[in-house]
């Protein structure tokens, strides 16, 4: 059965559930024409549909990483501040960190994950996927892994208990790394 932007946008509405949204991704999966409306869906942000629909893409990208492109991938990053609701934050950081960034986007994505980290409005959830987008330009740039650690650190007095501990082992993981590569030079 062949459907609709129209028709997955109604399914989306009508009803907020795990398993209206497995269904949802399903039907994307099995009809790959329906990414592109279900991605315009979460760029119209507009409540609730744009949330519905990232939490199902989100889904989607996991059974099937290939089907987001490098397009793809800049809008989101480009949109990430112009979100209304936290959730189309969280599944695009999500989303975001399981790809490679886009060279013209990278400084971008850097300056507003490091917002995002030193916001104490911004959900626990959001901090993590932005301390692990972060981890990953320090992988590519070891200069950044000290200002990483300090910006960590600066969180830590009103974090959560489990951002502290995903914040604590990153900590240690970092100046671990920070100490080798000194030694290195």
């Amino acid at each position: 059965m062949k459907i609709s932007g129209k028709q997955l946008e109604k399914i989306i509405l009508s009803e907020m559930s795990k398993a209206n949204t497995l269904f949802a991704r399903d039907l994307v999966l099995a009809d790959t024409d329906l990414f592109k409306p279900l991605f315009n869906m979460i760029l119209r942000n507009a409540e609730p549909l744009s949330r519905r629909a990232i939490w199902i893409m989100d889904y989607v990208l996991e059974a099937q990483p290939n089907l987001i492109s490098k397009t793809y991938i800049i809008k989101l990053i480009d949109n990430l501040n112009n979100y209304s609701h936290e959730a189309l934050i969280r599944h695009s950081l999500r989303i975001i960190a399981r790809y490679k960034i886009p060279e013209s986007h990278s400084a971008k994505l850097l300056n507003t994950c490091f917002d995002y980290l030193l916001d104490p409005k911004t959900s626990i959830a959001s901090k993590a996927w932005s301390m692990d987008i972060l981890y990953e330009f320090s992988e590519e740039e070891p200069d950044l892994k000290q200002e990483l650690i300090t910006a960590i650190e600066m969180n830590l007095e009103h974090a959560s208990a489990g951002i502290k501990n995903k914040a604590v082992k990153m900590i240690k993981k970092l100046k671990k790394q920070v100490f080798l590569h000194s030694i290195m030079k």
